[in-house]
């Protein structure tokens, strides 16, 4: 009897501490009142259905005040869907750190700027930065047009000549992890043709492997989830990837040290060994030996500096100089870059075309465009791309309307004073922040009657109205905007106006018959079949 009396005390104890802890949580949830929830796990039953998940978030946005407090588990959740808060939340140092459900995702993918929070992910930020640069993405055009025609040739041959209705989604994945692949680690993998499958199976597996832990409340705890079915998945794609990025690390590194060998031994030659001996014409002239000496040295630059354009090259320089990075860095932050660009990339270029398939009339603008702006055929130059405003007012609308990453997760790393119409409140550090991208981008408060229609010039033309900055965030903004957004846009851009220069895109499928499942990227419950028509 004693002691029963004991223990019930000290659990009355703890659990009064409990609660005492996150009195501010409390505070804040009275303040900013939302949905409550059910007891210990909030609204995560509603997390766990992905198909609904969305539009019950925009039901609670008219329902509450936004932003509104409301429970994940038991973890204090500010829902924002408003473009004056998320400004606040983009552009302040104190949310620059991803929620914890990211978690999940570094340890399955890695480390790298999608998933690692301050001050590791600002020091690996200013270091990878100039991957980025304007100059590095135009020597990345060569490889989108070569993958454009990859692409083409499967249009033409499975949806033209074999006159076959497309799921052009997964043909689309293929095209631009073949890019990622290249740009990020200069290997062709050849995965339209099935070539190295196991590598664009294992991409495909780990998203899903992190979509259904974050769906699985009882696979949270680490200890748990280390004897569960989906961690042996986990392991057996993890390490598909980390065999495939270190195996070309090592063909590189052996590449360069060869090349360095070649470089050096020939500028150790005297004049007459730069082109051999077996080349050497005793009665060319002395300046002409010279002349030729200099043009291999200078395509030599060329190769170089073509090889340095690929991202794991750059951030190689930066382990070999000392600056902070390991090799277990780079192996990191080239998966994360591959991973995010092949799922919000394709989910993105996937919605453009869909959209234009749904709507010809814009799909005609687009193409009339492409016909004053662009040759027939051959490869598409920088300048070419920066003058078709028409094509990127139609990504951009799609994006509008379907947001390749529907909701951002970010964490208060302190407390966050918060304006609000009816006055200011204090987030307590810790605080999981939901910004949701998807609704607040279709909101007809925000965007007006013709919110979830697709019409580009309403939206995003020269007389649309003025909207706040942060009303169109679809790769974020502010402190933490996605270090690849121009890499998307430029891919996008390509792809979509090599395919609609050439063919006409057509489905069945409506605007409004779609139904979204809200994951990590956007998806739909049933994707349409498309057809392909010749220009």
């Amino acid at each position: 009897m004693l002691v029963g009396i004991i223990l019930a005390s000290w659990l009355i104890i703890i659990w009064i501490y409990f609660l005492w802890s996150r009195r501010r949580y409390y505070k804040i949830a009275w303040q900013l009142r939302g949905p409550i929830g059910l007891p210990f796990i909030g609204l995560g039953l509603q997390m766990m259905n992905p198909q609904t998940f969305l539009n019950y978030m925009a039901g609670l946005s008219h329902k509450y005040k936004t932003p509104f407090i409301s429970w994940m588990g038991t973890k204090c959740f500010l829902y924002v869907n408003d473009p004056q808060t998320v400004e606040q939340i983009f552009n302040s140092s104190h949310c620059t750190n991803k929620g914890d459900f990211y978690r999940f995702m570094s340890s399955a993918i890695g480390d790298g700027l999608f998933t690692s929070s301050s001050p590791r992910w600002q020091k690996h930020r200013r270091l990878i930065n100039p991957a980025f640069s304007r100059q590095i993405l135009c020597n990345f055009l060569p490889i989108f047009n070569a993958e454009s025609e990859v692409l083409l040739d499967k249009l033409q041959i499975e949806g033209v000549q074999n006159g076959k209705s497309l799921e052009i989604y997964q043909i689309l994945k293929k095209i631009v992890l073949e890019a990622a692949c290249q740009t990020t680690m200069g290997k062709k993998m050849n995965f339209q043709h099935d070539g190295s499958m196991a590598i664009f199976e294992a991409y495909n597996g780990v998203t899903e492997v992190c979509v259904k832990r974050m769906l699985s409340p009882w696979l949270y705890p680490e200890f748990i989830y280390r004897w569960s079915r989906l961690f042996d998945r986990q392991q057996k794609v993890v390490g598909v990837l980390i065999g495939f990025i270190e195996q070309v690390y090592r063909i590189r590194l052996l590449s360069t040290v060869l090349t360095f060998i070649h470089i050096n031994w020939q500028l150790l030659q005297p004049a007459v060994s730069v082109v051999g001996v077996d080349d050497w014409d005793a009665n060319m002239p002395l300046e002409q030996h010279h002349y030729q000496k200099q043009h291999e040295q200078q395509q030599q630059h060329q190769l170089s500096t073509k090889s340095k354009s690929i991202f794991i090259e750059q951030v190689r320089d930066h382990v070999e100089r000392g600056q902070q990075m390991s090799w277990q860095d780079v192996r990191d932050e080239a998966n994360v870059i591959i991973a995010a660009t092949f799922e919000t990339t394709s989910t993105a270029l996937y919605f453009t075309i869909l959209c234009l398939a749904m709507h010809p009339d814009y799909q005609d603008k687009v193409h009339d465009e492409l016909r004053t702006e662009l040759p027939q055929s051959g490869d598409i130059t920088m300048d070419q791309l920066e003058r078709l405003t028409y094509t990127e007012m139609a990504i951009n609308e799609s994006m509008r309307l379907f947001a390749p990453v529907p909701m951002v997760l970010r964490r208060a790393g302190q407390d966050l004073q918060l304006r609000r119409e009816d006055g200011i409140y204090v987030i307590p550090m810790g605080t999981q922040i939901g910004i949701d991208i998807y609704n607040m981008q279709r909101d007809v408060r925000v965007w007006g009657p013709l919110a979830e229609t697709f019409n580009p010039e309403a939206h995003f033309g020269c007389n649309s109205a003025t909207r706040h900055a942060f009303a169109f965030v679809p790769f974020t903004k502010g402190l933490r905007m996605c270090i690849g957004y121009r890499y998307a846009l430029m891919l996008m851009k390509l792809l979509l106006a090599k395919i609609f220069r050439n063919y006409r895109i057509s489905t069945d499928a409506r605007l409004e018959h779609l139904l979204v499942k809200g994951n990590i990227s956007l998806k739909l419950k049933e994707y349409p079949l498309c057809r392909v028509g010749r220009r």
